[in-house]
Order: C-alpha cells, then structure tokens, then sequence
C-alpha cells in the first residue's frame, strides 16, 4: 500500500514511506525490481492527497533519506523544505541522534518536524500533537528519551 490512514477519534493521520535510492548502496539481487522514483514528487503527490482529499489532520512520512549530508545528495532537512503538506518526518539510515525534532520551513512556509534517534532502541523518540477543538491550530511538543545513558559500552 503506498499510504495508511489510522483514525484516533475524531483525527484522521495519514503516514506514507519514502525510502533512499538503492542502486549502488544494495546489491541488485537483494532489491531486484525495484523502482526508485523521485522522492519529492513523490510525497509531494501523497502529502496533498492525504491531506486535501483525504482530510487528514495530520501527515506523517516515513523517511529513509538520511538526516543530513555534506554533499548535495537529498536528506530528510532538504526533502521537508522542498515538500508541502507534511507535518511530521521520522527519518532513519544516518542514525543520526537528535535530542529534539528539528523544525523546518516547507514550500508554502509551513513548519515540518523532522526526527530521528539513532539506531540499536539507544533513543525512543517522542512527539505529542495536541489539536484544538476549535480550529486547525495544533501545538507540538517532541522529545528524544534516553534508553542507554552510557553509548560507549555499545
């Protein structure tokens, strides 16, 4: 399925995957047919389905991107910035360890989390959207919590 809807009372949050291209990082034989497209138009397509066919209150994309590169290839802070109608990014495959979500703006100005926690179940992360009855304001409050204090004896 390219999205899932979960409805929790009276919200309706759409989550859908954006994975890294695998051609070069994974040997064929393991990824076989397929087909890696073009992450932005991509989520970009899903994003404004969910959220405006759909009426999702929230969307949130599964990222395998990668956090953050030195280089010009596409991460998770440079997909939410060229994409609309995302609420909240759970990135992985830099294990990077963020403390908080990251905020960024996206196409429309719009604020975009982004978070990630690392690898091994070291971090859990948390984030709490609270939405008001009586608009579509919704207030964020998210958070890494520690499993492992000591990272040196991993």
């Amino acid at each position: 399925k390219p999205y899932k809807i979960f409805r929790k009372g009276d919200l309706k949050i759409g989550v859908f995957g954006i994975g890294i291209e695998l051609e070069g990082l994974v040997p064929k034989k393991l990824y076989q047919n397929t087909v890696y497209q073009d992450p932005i138009a991509t989520a970009n397509h899903y994003a404004t389905f969910l959220k405006k066919n759909q009426k999702c209150n929230l969307v949130i994309c599964l990222s395998h991107l990668g956090f953050k590169y030195k280089s010009n290839k596409l991460s998770d802070m440079e997909f939410a910035q060229q994409t609309r109608d995302i609420d909240l990014i759970i990135g992985g495959h830099t294990h990077t360890f963020l403390k908080k979500p990251v905020s960024q703006l996206n196409l429309d100005n719009k604020e975009v989390l982004v978070n990630q926690v690392g690898w091994a179940g070291i971090n859990i992360g948390k984030v709490d959207f609270h939405f008001s009855q009586n608009s579509d304001e919704k207030k964020v409050f998210g958070q890494s919590l520690f499993v492992k204090d000591d990272l040196k004896s991993i």
